[in-house]
């Protein structure tokens, strides 16, 4: 009867003296942590940059992970080998996604178990102006005990891998590059590869009014109908912002891809001719019900009057006005907002290539003269007397028109 004699922990079992097995527990074997090198910077939606390592074992949220295309990812990792026999070198690689692997290394190993694969980039780059986003990006980590003749598989890590079409445009006071820009552009450019597929991909997050962050949180406009935040990173702190907000995030995702496109950010508001010797500096956002006219007297031309001392209060989910011929219906749907405000002066939106993109609603329009006809019910004045607003409005809307100032975000 031939005898078997197992090696504690290098796994070797002699079976007679001309045969051998291999007899071990590889879960012994983890990994401690994982550290990306070359990569983009990458910043919480709090504005401050992620550090490393982007792996650490026991961590519920891996730290997200950005390259450029074309280039090759980079990374070391640290291991401990748990048991009572303590080899001096190990075999080591990783095995990516889409037959992106780690090459082999055989390294040595402390008293103590732990060892380090060596930073390495991968065998193969990204492929060539290609955006991608791997959510996760797993590396199945590999050892051998007998220099790569034999694997075996000991642990994975995973994180989440944004691979942009170029190298991003330099940050800005306005634009930085955020998780959520990350997100949002390499989710829905997943696998493009031209410039202008890149930007359809991007503006599809938009189109269904459902905008979402890296969480999978929703991205407000107007909900509830008053807000502060007017900025970028509010948006992205607080989930919930006005029409500058949207405007800034489409085109982050676009510069995040290196994309560079001037004059594509545009500021609309009402022309402000005279009518009835006040100047139009209002306009309604679909839908809003014209009810009997009140002040036809006062103006034949803009006969609907609303009147209001705070035009807004607690809970915010309405109009506070005192009277009303004019009053708001549910119409347009803002990001992840039923019936956001609708009562404006000024609007932003983006210009890309012909095209103007409102990013608040998830509706474009090929010129600004479009604007009004395919997406208001009416122009409006407002004046005040005392402590009272008076808005004064028309429904039809030849009676003015908008202009746009252009600049560069």
């Amino acid at each position: 009867m031939l005898q078997k004699i197992t090696l504690f922990c290098l796994g070797i079992s002699l079976m007679g003296s001309t045969s051998f097995s291999q007899d071990f527990s590889y879960s012994v074997v983890t990994v401690n942590n994982a550290t990306f090198s070359n990569d983009l910077l990458i910043r919480t939606d709090y504005g401050t940059a992620y550090g490393t390592p982007q792996w650490e074992s026991g961590e519920t949220e891996q730290i997200p992970v950005a390259y450029v295309s074309g280039q090759a990812a980079r990374v070391e990792a640290e291991f401990t080998l748990d048991c009572g026999n303590i080899p001096s070198t190990i075999t080591v690689r990783g095995v990516g996604p889409e037959g992106i692997n780690f090459p082999v290394q055989t390294v040595a190993v402390e008293a103590s178990g732990n060892f380090t694969y060596p930073a390495a980039s991968a065998t193969s780059a990204f492929e060539d102006d290609i955006v991608r986003r791997f959510k996760p990006f797993k590396i199945g980590w590999d050892i051998s005990f007998d220099g790569g003749s034999t694997w075996h598989a000991a642990d994975t890590t995973a994180n989440t891998m944004y691979v942009t079409l170029n190298n991003p445009m330099p940050e800005t006071s306005g634009f930085k590059y955020w998780h959520t820009i990350y997100d949002i552009s390499c989710r829905n450019a997943d696998s493009q590869s031209t410039e202008t597929d890149v930007i359809a991909g991007i503006w599809s997050e938009f189109t269904d009014q459902v905008t979402l962050d890296w969480e999978d949180d929703s991205l407000k406009y107007y909900s509830p109908m008053y807000t502060f935040n007017t900025n970028l990173q509010s948006l992205l702190m607080f989930h919930n912002a006005q029409c500058y907000t949207f405007a800034q995030l489409f085109l982050s995702c676009i510069k995040i891809q290196g994309i560079v496109r001037s004059n594509n950010y545009v500021y609309i508001t009402p022309i402000g001719n005279y009518v009835c010797g006040k100047p139009v500096n209002r306009f309604l956002v679909q839908n809003w019900e014209f009810t009997a006219p009140s002040a036809a007297g006062e103006c034949t031309y803009f006969p609907y009057k609303n009147t209001y001392i705070n035009i807004y209060v607690p809970p915010y989910t309405e109009y506070n006005f005192i009277t009303e011929d004019v009053v708001d219906q549910p119409g347009l749907p803002g990001q992840c907002s039923s019936n956001p405000s609708s009562f404006f002066n000024n609007h932003q939106i983006a210009y890309i290539d012909g095209v103007y993109y409102d990013a608040c609603y998830g509706v474009s329009f090929s010129s600004v003269e479009d604007i009004p006809y395919e997406a208001f019910s009416g122009w409006g004045y407002r004046y005040t007397i005392g402590s009272t607003k008076h808005c004064l409005f028309t429904d039809n809307m030849d009676l003015s028109e908008l202009i746009d100032v252009v600049s560069t975000f």
